[in-house]
C-alpha cells in the first residue's frame, strides 16, 4: 500500500545523522511495511540544490518514491496529525486523497517529538515552498 494511505501511526522517529534530519511515520510499530519519512539536510540549501529544486524538505515513502517539498499543509492536533499534500506530491506517492488524517497511536512524548521534528524539516530551505503549519 503507498504510503503515506495509511490511517493510523504507531511508530514515529526523529533522527539526525552525519547528512540529515529526519521524521518517520509508520503503519506498524516494528516500521515494518507502510511508513513516510520526512526530511531536510543539515546545511543550508545551495545554488545547485536551488536549481535543482533541492532547495527543500523531501518525503520518502516504503515504495522508493522521493518528492522535494510537497506539503501544503500539516496539522498537529491531539492523536491526529493531518497533512495536506500538492497534487504532484500525492501523485508521486502514489496517495488516493492528499488530504490526510493520520490518527497518532503513540506516546505523549513521541507527539511532542515530532512536533519539534516535523517543524524543523518543514521549515527547512526556500520560504516559498514550506507548509502552512499549525499546532507545530
Amino acid at each position: 500500500m503507498p504510503s503515506p494511505d495509511f490511517a493510523s501511526v504507531a511508530l514515529v522517529t526523529v533522527e539526525e545523522n552525519v547528512d540529515a534530519f529526519t521524521v518517520g511515520l509508520a503503519a506498524d510499530p516494528s516500521g515494518a511495511g507502510a511508513f513516510l519519512i520526512l526530511q531536510c539536510a543539515l546545511t543550508t540549501p545551495t545554488d545547485q540544490d536551488a536549481a535543482t529544486g533541492m532547495d527543500t524538505y523531501c518525503l520518502m515513502d516504503e515504495q522508493g518514491a522521493v518528492h522535494y517539498g510537497g506539503v501544503e499543509r500539516a496539522e498537529l492536533t491531539a492523536g491526529t496529525l493531518r497533512l495536506r499534500f500538492d497534487a504532484d506530491a500525492a501523485q508521486e506517492l502514489g496517495v488516493t486523497d492528499p488530504q490526510r488524517r493520520l490518527s497518532l497511536s503513540v506516546p505523549a512524548a513521541d507527539t511532542e517529538r515530532l512536533a519539534a521534528g516535523l517543524r524543523r524539516v518543514l521549515t527547512y530551505g526556500a520560504p516559498d515552498r514550506q507548509p502552512e503549519l499549525a499546532g507545530i
